[in-house]
């Protein structure tokens, strides 16, 4: 019941200061009810989201507010203003939506639809980790959206293409799962063996330190003497062993109940 107070707090909010006549459906691609953006920043990042959900048709959505109240979790009020203001492209309401909440420093982004495809959870993290929130950090917003819309459209693309950008299709994540691919075969072939040797020697040595060096070689003779009457070397079998070493590329979308994937968080 608070959250959906809450939620209902932030839409009242964003319906009186974006147009007390306006319905849902007349938010525009960018909205920034803060005066963040400037009126030529605001035109530029329109014109780009305009373009990217006209050509891929998929909806490429900003949503600027000055804060949440009670401090509300960031993704669950972008999935609120999601489906309240109707985003989405299409009968399927295909789409991504950032969204940022100024004084708070919150910030989520949620996808929906084919928009679950395109924006796979390895590629939010990546989106966001290393080219978003540095920018956010450092108060860059204009550019941090920029970033934002440049890769959303790289996303898109790849997505159309029918090869989504994720673990399988990131050069980055490809060399690394190679490093470790590496790393295992090495200590297979190599390092195991020679911790197996170190250990044998180990216990060799500890039991042989109650043996006491002898002066004669009498106690190996035994009674009567000794009579070599046969020498027979015999090789009676080898065992080979050898280790498949598999590697996994884990991926996907993990979607929630009510079909969104996303994350969120503060910068």
């Amino acid at each position: 019941m608070k959250k959906i107070l809450i939620t209902l707090l932030v839409v009242l909010t964003l319906t009186i200061i974006i147009a007390p006549a306006a319905s849902a459906a007349d938010l525009n691609m960018v909205t920034d009810i803060t005066g963040t953006l400037t009126d030529r920043q605001m035109e530029m990042l329109t014109e780009q989201a305009d373009r990217i959900t006209e050509l891929y048709r998929c909806d490429v959505a900003i949503v600027i507010i000055d804060e949440m109240d009670y401090n509300d979790d960031a993704y669950y009020v972008a999935r609120q203003i999601y489906e309240q203001y109707n985003f989405g492209y299409g009968t399927d309401r295909s789409g991504v939506l950032f969204f940022l909440s100024i004084t708070d420093r919150a910030y989520a982004m949620v996808a929906y639809g084919f928009g679950n495809t395109a924006f796979t959870d390895h590629g939010k993290d990546v989106m966001l980790d290393d080219y978003i929130l540095p920018q956010l950090r450092d108060n860059n917003y204009f550019m941090a959206l920029s970033v934002y819309l440049n890769k959303a459209e790289e996303f898109l693309q790849m997505a159309r293409n029918g090869t989504p950008f994720d673990r399988g299709t990131d050069p980055a994540a490809q060399g690394e799962a190679d490093r470790q691919a590496f790393m295992i075969k090495l200590a297979v072939t190599i390092i195991l063996p020679l911790l197996i040797a170190a250990l044998i020697c180990m216990i060799w040595r500890s039991q042989m330190k109650t043996a006491v060096a002898a002066t004669t070689a009498f106690n190996y003779i035994p009674p009567g003497g000794f009579n070599l009457t046969n020498q027979t070397d015999m090789f009676l079998y080898r065992t080979t062993t050898r280790v498949r070493v598999k590697t996994e590329s884990k991926g996907g979308t993990s979607i929630d109940s009510r079909g969104f994937s996303g994350r969120s968080g503060r910068f």
